[in-house]
């Protein structure tokens, strides 16, 4: 299966490298649209080595299955130019947030059509995917890119607030957390690492709230920083920060 990315930032190349990684491409099978040749260059090296062209009409007819990674304002002007009966027969789908099917075939016509959102995760075939309904082989290749579940078209835009937005949120507390080690005197390595490990245990135990419950014992040193949090209502906060993305994105959907 060949494919096409239009757009190759940061998401165009966690995908490729998740295709990669995954097994689902090989040499030859990727093939990159993106003006900028500072950027083609990168997709044309290791570990991509991806066949760049500035002519997306070009990449689409190379393609079996076509992804838009893409910012929703570049993609309405690449739209013009974009040769509609070229896409026959293929399979695009669109990793933009914000933008719904009704807008989508507006821009591209009555196309087979995906919505999808991946964390940038999916460089490791580690990511969380939600996707609308897809053909088997679409659906089989994001299963290979990490935990991915089919959703309502209606609820792309909360698994971005959730889990795309939500990488950075989690890797915002956990520099937070490493934040206060540097504070308490521990190196900057030491403190980065310390996080990493103890944000990745309370992970591999599953039950967050038992994890708290057992750790933060009554009249306990945990048990006085776990109430401070919650006297600062950090549940709100977060809860909160995830309702602000999605409230971002949810108007143009």
């Amino acid at each position: 299966m060949k494919f096409g990315i239009l757009g190759f930032g940061n998401l165009g190349r966690a995908l490729a490298s998740g295709l990669i990684m995954s097994g689902c491409a090989g040499d030859g099978d990727i093939f990159v649209c993106e003006n900028d040749p500072g950027v083609r260059g990168i997709a044309q090296r290791a570990p991509y080595f991806a066949r760049a062209s500035e002519d997306v009409n070009f990449v689409i007819s190379c393609a079996d299955v076509v992804f838009l990674t893409v910012k929703s304002y570049v993609f309405e002007e690449l739209a013009s130019v974009i040769d509609r009966d070229g896409l026959a027969g293929r399979i695009v789908v669109s990793f933009m947030a914000g933008v719904g099917f009704e807008k989508l075939y507006s821009l591209i016509g009555e196309v087979s059509l995906v919505r999808a959102m991946p964390s940038l995760a999916i460089a490791s075939c580690d990511g969380v995917i939600g996707y609308t309904k897809s053909p088997p082989e679409v659906s089989g290749i994001f299963e290979k890119l990490g935990y991915a579940f089919e959703i309502e078209p209606d609820d792309v835009e909360r698994v971005m607030a959730f889990s795309s937005c939500g990488l950075g949120f989690a890797a915002y507390l956990i520099d937070a957390f490493a934040s206060a080690g540097r504070t308490m005197g521990f190196s900057p390595e030491v403190s980065a690492r310390i996080a990493a490990q103890t944000f990745g245990n309370a992970v591999d135990r599953g039950d967050f709230r038992a994890t708290v419950a057992a750790v933060a014992t009554p009249g306990g040193a945990t048990e006085q920083g776990v109430v401070h949090m919650d006297q600062n209502d950090v549940y709100k906060i977060v809860a909160d920060a995830v309702g602000k993305a999605y409230d971002r994105m949810a108007g143009g959907a």
